[in-house]
């Protein structure tokens, strides 16, 4: 019975054509590495020459100690230090490092144990070149010690490396996990004042939906990055609270908002610095009492000092299970952003009056950035 196959036969010059591949490019850095291997052993077989009193001439079999150091140097850095070292078998790695170090000298070793006889050719009375054996000793021992300290140490540094990768990893999702719950809960909140406004048919509803709807360009659109110009995070802070504006009485609530120094090139984390307004305007506004909140940004010498000062009044109906995502997330957030006292948090609480004041070192771009 024949079989037929299911798909046609191609010739064989389209399944060679298809089946090739090209071996993957060297980088310059592998061709440096190569390079000053090849260098190094060139070194290491003219090195007895060297340091001989009288050499003899070169012969091809002069190279075998050299070489026979070369299979033992990268043997013991490809196999025996990932195999047997890094899996914590000592002493079997000892044992096996030693071992073949006395095997690459075992034929000197019977020579002057008088096992090995010299060439029977040298004729009697011809000059004996000397060679220095404790040099050629040391060779081997040198080359078991760099192939194990090159092994051990760039292991040492890949596995750092790796961690710190993870870790800037780990820190960048947390960020982003911290981030994400700032935008919500302002959207929130400001959603709720701008529904005030339009049921009380306020004529600055239509302003406040301008607001609110650059405050969102900023949100979804420069918050993403890593940092962002000050003088941005101040023109967010400043739309945010004329939009709180809008919804309060001027002869009620007391808002000031001052800035002072050299905003240019002055780089901040974005959303940094709002959970401390939002917090005083959430908690520091009371519909019966006169209330105040005061903002100053200062920046002085690569230094920022952000204070907020507002109105404390008790809260009605006992705490605010809402109230504790914005400063504890902040706390986190400094932390991680500003760590070994790159960053000052002081919050203070009397009877009427909250505060809050900030310092931070800010970092600086290149040139200066602007808003």
């Amino acid at each position: 019975m024949l079989f037929f196959p299911r798909y046609p036969i191609l010739p064989a010059c389209v399944f060679s054509s298809r089946m090739r591949f090209q071996l993957p490019r060297p980088t310059r850095q592998q061709v440096l590495r190569v390079i000053v291997h090849v260098a190094a052993w060139v070194a290491v077989a003219a090195i007895p020459r060297l340091l001989s009193e009288n050499p003899p001439p070169f012969r091809l079999k002069s190279v075998l100690l050299p070489l026979t150091l070369a299979g033992y140097f990268y043997l013991n850095y490809y196999i025996l230090i990932p195999r047997l070292y890094a899996r914590k078998k000592f002493a079997l790695y000892f044992l096996l490092a030693a071992g073949l170090l006395a095997l690459v000298y075992l034929p000197m070793l019977l020579r002057m144990a008088g096992l090995l006889a010299h060439h029977p050719h040298h004729p009697v009375g011809a000059v004996h070149y000397s060679r220095p054996p404790q040099g050629l000793w040391l060779m081997g021992v040198l080359a078991w010690i760099v192939s194990s300290g090159m092994r051990i140490t760039g292991e040492w540094f890949t596995t750092e490396r790796a961690r710190q990768e993870l870790a800037n990893k780990q820190l960048s999702a947390e960020l982003a996990f911290l981030k994400s719950q700032v935008s919500p809960h302002f959207l929130f909140n400001t959603l709720n004042n701008i529904y005030s406004l339009a049921h009380l048919k306020s004529d600055d509803t239509p302003e406040a939906i301008l607001k609110l709807s650059q405050l969102m360009r900023y949100m979804l659109y420069e918050s993403e990055a890593a940092r962002v110009p000050l003088a941005r995070e101040v023109e967010y802070l400043r739309n945010y609270m004329d939009l709180q504006r809008l919804r309060l009485d001027p002869e009620q609530v007391d808002i000031r908002f001052t800035v002072d120094g050299p905003l240019d090139g002055a780089l901040i984390e974005p959303m940094l610095l709002i959970p401390f307004v939002e917090n005083a305007f959430k908690h520091g506004v009371s519909s019966r009492q006169f209330s105040r909140i005061a903002v100053d940004l200062i920046v002085r010498h690569h230094q920022l000092l952000f204070t907020v000062q507002n109105s404390r009044f008790p809260a009605i109906g006992g705490h605010d299970p809402n109230s504790g995502i914005g400063l504890p997330n902040v706390r986190q957030r400094l932390s991680l952003l500003y760590p070994a006292g790159r960053h000052q948090l002081h919050l203070e609480e009397t009877t009427d009056e909250f505060i809050v004041e900030l310092t931070l070192t800010l970092a600086h771009a290149s040139l200066p950035a602007r808003g």
